[in-house]
């Protein structure tokens, strides 16, 4: 009798447990992939965007990330024979990269639009994004170094952002990404926290550049595992919408090392 109780809480448990869209997409990826943790300031000379896919909510959906998300300048002007064999050589190498990133990286295919200075971007809050983070989830993260090409895996979790609202959202592609944030037990509050003190430096510019995410429609990006210590309770933020509160095991030597706090805006 004591074992069927047991085993009715638990099946009352499980039943109760909130489902979310999330659970119901695979992200696909080779099951032999090498993968490790990512040390505190490794990722200075790392290029490749986070962002995994951006779309409808299919089943299965591949572990390829975009390489940058804005597209790629246009080849220079071509002026004379000497330029014209100049350019042969940088299109070489160039197409040499993209052959290297093909297991890893997908070629731009979002349509990035640009947007005046003075014209507003939509509010990005919990009204219409809803964002769940399945951090018990490990997939990996390519990043590939900007000087050898050379490539490098990490342990990663995804996090999953949907357009919960009955409008065509413009997702702003300037530092586009999800930010974690750490609960400081002293300050009683969340703090932005990075395994990096690298700064992270934007350029100023006239316009702003932008996708669009349908209703209904997702986005899915990959965060770097922390080393890990205790456990401590995190959420993640997308612009001014962000997740429930979570679990996560940190080193505290990371929290120590942060360049900055900042303090998460409510």
């Amino acid at each position: 009798m004591k074992t069927f109780y047991l085993l009715f809480i638990s099946l009352f448990i499980i039943s109760c447990q909130e489902k979310t869209f999330a659970d119901d997409i695979t992200l696909v990826y080779p099951k032999n992939t090498q993968m490790k943790i990512q040390e505190f300031n490794e990722d200075g000379n790392l290029g490749g965007d986070n962002l995994i896919y951006v779309g409808k909510i299919i089943p299965k959906i591949d572990v390829k990330y975009y390489e940058s998300i804005l597209p790629p300048p246009p080849p220079p002007r071509k002026f004379n024979k000497i330029d014209k064999s100049f350019n042969e050589i940088i299109k070489k190498e160039i197409d040499s990269i993209y052959l290297s990133q093909k297991p890893y990286f997908k070629r731009n295919l979002l349509k990035i639009s640009l947007s005046k200075e003075n014209e507003p971007y939509d509010s990005l809050t919990n009204k219409n994004l809803e964002i769940i983070v399945k951090q018990k989830d490990t997939i990996p993260i390519y990043k590939q170094d900007y000087i050898s090409h050379q490539f490098k895996t990490f342990k990663a979790f995804p996090v999953f952002i949907k357009n919960i609202s009955k409008k065509t959202l413009k997702i702003p592609t300037e530092a586009t990404g999800v930010a974690f944030y750490t609960f400081d037990n002293e300050r009683k509050n969340f703090y932005y926290l990075r395994n990096s003190n690298y700064m992270i430096c934007g350029i100023e510019t006239n316009f702003y550049s932008y996708f669009e995410l349908k209703p209904n429609e997702i986005l899915v990006y990959a965060y770097p595992y922390f080393k890990k210590g205790k456990t401590h309770k995190a959420k993640v933020k997308f612009y001014d919408a962000s997740s429930k509160e979570f679990d996560i095991s940190i080193d505290y030597k990371i929290i120590e090392n942060q360049r900055n706090r900042y303090i998460m805006d409510y």
